[in-house]
């Protein structure tokens, strides 16, 4: 349910507010003062829009400093100041300071609601877009899911998929199903990145597709474990997508199919993927390369590999295949010095040994996912330089206090 709260420092207008939007479906919650405001903040601020009177009588702080702060301070935030007293001055000044729209008291209610909805689309458009921008940072770095004709056949496949198709990834964790569907969508639409559309981010109905199909000459919609979907839900999509309603190609990806499933039959092309564990003759060369690819990052020079290494990485079982292999070489590299660009049998075992197992995390919700994440990575780095606040610090290029309020916040002991 989408929350709102109105920070006014008249109680009337706050209740009036409160029993129209809660009409709507709307949970709402007001402040009458900016201490309420902070007291509240304090307490929890999960709320996705916020309703600024500018001028609040008896008040350490107004509206307009409110505004800013909250700018500053969240993100994905949907802000609207309002005014009894307004002028294009005011409205000019509140947009200037962060808010994202302006209406004047008393409200019209159709208008209210019409600036509120409006502004809640475009953020869940601007999210879905800052969510795969920041995604792409990570899944660039995977420039190789393996090698040999298994891949060539793969990929031979996936450079006959046209617009309009629906396509289906199988495979486990961390083997790549994303980089594929990056690398489907990155070649249908001329490289444009911003017309990625992962709905498991934002649940968009029919409606909203089709303004997406009227702004954009192609996008990509992206369905990660397409099962946890209603059938329903994903048969309307896929015909959209087959009857060319829309300018789009559909991409499922799930971690096991059943083939006998009439969905997955109806599905144009499909890709199953391996886990690296089954082509043991790849593991070696793809530690090589990323072990190359983050060596030539760092020192712009290439590294010496201990060939023994790849005994040590055929006995291991994989549980998080290519992103694990990938994350290896990365922590690897991200020890090494100008003086010392060799990585020995001992110096990978020492590591693989302070490795976490994050071949679960992806079966999280994305918050569970992000904190488990922050906690394991953090874990590791601090185990590599056996709990040293300092180095790790440095190692993460961040200040000590930002590291322990961090540990601090995830819970971490560090005694």
């Amino acid at each position: 349910m989408t929350k709102i709260l109105v920070i006014d420092d008249e109680l009337e207008i706050c209740k009036q507010i409160s029993l129209i939007l809660s009409k709507q479906g709307y949970e709402v919650t007001y402040a009458n003062s900016h201490k309420e405001f902070v007291e509240l903040e304090q307490r929890i601020f999960d709320y996705d829009v916020v309703l600024v009177d500018l001028w609040l009588k008896n008040s350490t702080k107004q509206g307009i400093d409110i505004i800013e702060y909250l700018k500053n301070k969240y993100k994905n935030l949907v802000i609207v100041s309002f005014s009894g007293h307004a002028n294009i001055d005011n409205a000019i000044e509140s947009v200037k300071a962060g808010a994202n729209d302006f209406i004047e008291k008393p409200f019209e209610t159709k208008k209210l609601i019409h600036i509120i909805q409006k502004n809640l689309l475009e953020l869940k458009q601007r999210v879905t877009i800052n969510n795969y921008r920041n995604k792409i940072s990570f899944h660039s770095k995977i420039d190789s899911i393996g090698y040999g004709q298994y891949i060539e056949n793969i990929f031979k496949t996936l450079n006959r998929v046209k617009n309009n198709s629906s396509i289906l990834i199988s495979g486990p964790n961390g083997i790549g199903k994303n980089f594929l569907a990056n690398t489907i969508h990155m070649r249908l639409s001329s490289n444009n990145p911003d017309t990625f559309i992962n709905l498991n981010e934002n649940l968009l109905n029919e409606t909203d597709l089709l303004k997406l199909s009227s702004l954009h000459n192609y996008f990509t919609i992206y369905l990660n474990d397409y099962e946890n979907f209603n059938q329903i839900e994903l048969l309307n999509y896929l015909n959209l997508v087959k009857s060319k309603k829309i300018n789009a190609s559909i991409i499922f990806d799930s971690k096991k199919i059943d083939v006998k499933d009439p969905f997955v039959n109806n599905v144009d092309y499909k890709v199953i993927l391996s886990p690296l564990i089954t082509r043991k003759d790849e593991i070696f060369p793809l530690f090589k390369h990323y072990l190359n690819i983050f060596s030539l990052k760092k020192f712009e020079n290439s590294i010496q590999i201990d060939e023994n290494i790849q005994q040590l990485l055929l006995n291991h079982s994989w549980p998080g295949n290519i992103f694990e292999i990938m994350n290896l070489s990365e922590n690897a590299i991200s020890l090494l010095t100008d003086n010392n660009l060799f990585v020995s049998k001992e110096f990978i075992e020492d590591l693989m040994k302070n490795s976490t197992k994050n071949a679960d995390l992806y079966d999280l919700n994305f918050k569970e996912a992000k904190d488990k994440f922050e906690k394991d990575y953090l874990l590791q780095k601090l185990k590599i330089n056996n709990f040293n606040m300092t180095l790790t610090a440095k190692m993460l290029r961040l200040d000590r206090v930002s590291l322990y309020r961090k540990v601090k916040s995830l819970n971490i002991k560090i005694d």
